[in-house]
């Protein structure tokens, strides 16, 4: 569920060598990338809560795919807490609110989220069927 960007500066001898020739160094920059299995504990309209046995640093920014009856929802969140289950060994409850990068379309969390929140004949069936059948998020 991770996503970071660095930003990585050439290295001070390439720098010197580029500055001597009148040319500048352009600053690169690169995504570090890592999959991280997660359970959905709780959701609501502005973030979910999860679980993993990977610690996630608060305010990491990544792509949360969630897959409900073989249908894959997908939006962008940003991890607000990080919290080790005390007795568990190594369990970790993880806060995250969704981070609106783009216009949610129709496989978007959040639209999802809503649509049911809204509906009175489906309130709580696609809750109810995450947290009961503990699905995995990766």
């Amino acid at each position: 569920m991770s996503r970071k960007a660095t930003s990585m500066k050439p290295n001070n001898v390439n720098a010197a060598n580029a500055a001597m020739n009148g040319i500048e160094a352009p600053e690169i920059t690169g995504m570090l990338a890592r999959d991280v299995p997660m359970r959905l504990i709780d959701i609501g309209r502005t973030g979910c809560l999860l679980e993993s046995q990977h610690r996630v640093e608060h305010g990491t920014v990544g792509e949360l795919r969630l897959q409900v009856q073989h249908v894959t929802y997908v939006d962008d969140v940003r991890v607000t807490r990080c919290v080790l289950v005390e007795g568990s060994g190594s369990l970790y409850r993880v806060g995250a609110e969704f981070v609106q990068t783009r216009r949610p379309d129709e496989r978007s969390i959040r639209r999802a989220v809503s649509t049911i929140l809204r509906g009175p004949t489906t309130r709580g069936a696609f809750v109810n069927s995450v947290r009961s059948t503990g699905e995995e998020l990766s």
